[in-house]
């Protein structure tokens, strides 16, 4: 046997060189990706799974040579991938291709250098690699069988570790997610996942139409306004019981409810925030997109709708935004449009959603619901304040290394607890302020604040300062409600109810369901029983989607998953 594979491998000698250095050519994106902006493990594996994929035909009974011609056409791509990592820094995705569908060739304008540049260098970059496998790899040569072996190993290895580390479908999203990073396979994954998206966009509009909403008299003027808040723990507020004065603004704040113990729908952004804008909940979040959102069914019922972030519109830690903001009137993304997966998310504070926020109130709609999307208290933590807020005297400092391997010593820890109560206490200030604006209206209004999820502790023996974990710092949320007076006037049932569940347990899944009934909105999708507004309030099991895609009743069965 041993004598075989020395033989096959001799046989194999001439070829490697050319369709190594060829393999290498077409997986250049992934090397640079690896390596730029910074050293990214995750896309290293990716990398060595493109070079398996770039020679996988090669198992075919083909030659090498016809084998590698296969990707001629993709190497076109090469220099725009390579321009658009070192702009973005990070590797081509879905949302890149979405961003190219709804992007003008006036908002196009800033990169026609680095465009020009790709469309020039992309036949040159075809002719060269054609070139090079002519004259470096031999005309009718095939693979023996132990390389055969080890070129299916290097493709598969991947999406096995994803499938056998979690279950079947968690493992093979979690394939194509990798694969749609992995340059030249990603370009097919990507654009099919980016068509998808558009397809679930364009379908939104059409879903909240076929909704048979029926809305309460009007009373004068309405405003209902939805704060999603960002990695924000329940147990660092102040009105909470948390002993530092995070919170001192809403601790004075009049007509502000702080439920007590509500749990998020998932424990990462990308499955929690469709979980509180659609009826469904962390069992079946994966039906969100084919659903109306409580955006779209305000909006079915007159009221003007409009959706303002400081999260980027693709960001790289939540992809839902784009989908559900489209359901909006108008959305507005003061961040910018595209964020890059990598290294520090730079955004604009949450303070400057105030501005678009008080020029819609004073366009003076009389019936509006409004979307504040914050970035919160998401890493790095620094980064979510203005200097004047840094009351608990933090240095800015990141350790992003420490966010990545989870280790951090004594100083870092404190430091990176101060930063993260100077972010809660801005959300404070942030949410005071959006009261402020509320109330001067004189308006029947309620705001409704809650996080998509927490973040652990420093001293959490998993994740510390992170969250994707099962834990109660992640999973347990602050959820306010702040009624006008005009309101608590208008609808005391609804007042009663929420007043009545401060200290009730349920699921933020609620949301959907909660807001329409605040607003005195009846349709076909709003459960009673699930809204913290109805007196029938009723919320069952606590389901908590994990990062793995296990659904656990956090009540009864801690870790233990549920189909």
């Amino acid at each position: 046997m041993i004598a075989r594979i020395r033989t096959a491998i001799r046989h194999d000698t001439p070829v490697l060189p050319g369709l190594f250095m060829a393999a290498l050519i077409l997986t250049l994106p992934n090397l640079a990706s690896t390596f730029w902006p910074k050293f990214d493990q995750r896309q290293a594996q990716n990398f060595w799974t493109g070079l398996g994929l770039v020679m996988l035909p090669c198992v075919l009974p083909l030659s090498v040579r016809r084998a590698m011609s296969l990707w001629l056409p993709f190497a076109a791509f090469i220099p725009a991938a390579l321009i658009y990592i070192l702009v973005a820094g990070s590797p081509l995705r879905e949302w890149t291709f979405v961003v190219l569908m709804e992007t003008t060739w006036h908002e196009l304008e800033r990169f026609r250098s680095g465009i020009i540049a790709a469309a020039a260098l992309a036949p040159i970059t075809v002719w060269y690699l054609g070139r090079f496998i002519a004259r470096n790899i031999p005309r009718d040569q095939r693979l023996g069988w132990p390389l055969r072996v080890v070129i299916v190993l290097l493709s598969v290895t991947m999406p096995l570790k994803s499938i056998l580390r979690n279950t079947w479908e968690v493992g093979a999203l979690d394939t194509r997610r990798k694969l749609s990073a992995t340059f030249p396979v990603g370009l097919a994954v990507s654009a099919a996942g980016a068509w998808n998206i558009r397809r679930q966009m364009d379908h939104r509009r059409s879903a909240a139409l076929a909704v048979d909403v029926k809305s309460a008299a009007p009373a004068g003027r309405e405003i209902y306004v939805l704060v999603i808040g960002e990695s924000a723990r329940f147990g660092s507020f102040q009105i909470n019981g948390y002993p530092r004065e995070t919170t001192p603004l809403l601790a004075k704040t009049a007509g502000l409810l702080s439920f007590q113990d509500v749990t998020a729908p998932a424990t990462v952004t990308l499955m929690s925030v469709p979980a509180l804008l659609t009826p469904v909940t962390a069992a079946n979040v994966r039906q969100a997109p084919s659903l109306p959102s409580v955006i779209g069914v305000f909006r079915h019922a007159g009221f003007r709708t409009t959706w303002i972030s400081t999260q980027k519109k693709h960001g790289a830690y939540d992809t839902a935004s784009s989908i559900f903001s489209t359901d909006a009137d108008e959305a507005e993304f003061v961040s910018g449009t595209f964020a890059p997966g990598a290294g520090n998310y730079a955004s604009s504070l949450d303070g400057s959603l105030l501005k678009p926020f008080q020029e819609f109130l004073d366009r003076n709609p009389s019936r509006s619901f409004i979307v504040l999307h914050t970035m919160g208290s998401h890493q790095f933590y620094c980064d979510r304040y203005p200097p004047e807020f840094n009351h608990f005297k933090c240095p800015e400092l990141r350790f992003a290394g420490g966010f990545l391997s989870g280790h951090f010593n004594e100083e870092q820890s404190k430091h990176l607890t101060d930063a993260y109560d100077n972010s809660i206490r801005y959300t404070d200030w942030l949410v005071s302020q959006v009261i402020g604006c509320l109330s001067a209206t004189g308006a029947v209004a309620a705001l409704y604040y809650v996080s998509d999820h927490g973040q652990n502790m420093g001293d959490s023996p998993v994740m510390p300062f992170g969250h994707g974990t099962m834990t109660r710092d992640v999973v347990q949320v602050p959820l306010l409600i702040w009624l006008s007076t005009a309101y608590r006037r208008l609808r005391p049932v609804q007042t009663a109810a929420l007043e009545s569940h401060v200290r009730t347990p349920f699921g933020a899944d609620t949301t959907f369901h909660t807001l329409l009934n605040i607003a005195g909105l009846d349709c076909n999708l709003l459960e009673h029983r699930r809204s913290a507004a109805s007196p029938d309030f009723d919320p069952g099991p606590r389901w908590v989607r994990s990062l793995e895609g296990a659904v656990v009743d956090y009540d009864a069965a801690l870790g233990s998953p549920v189909r």
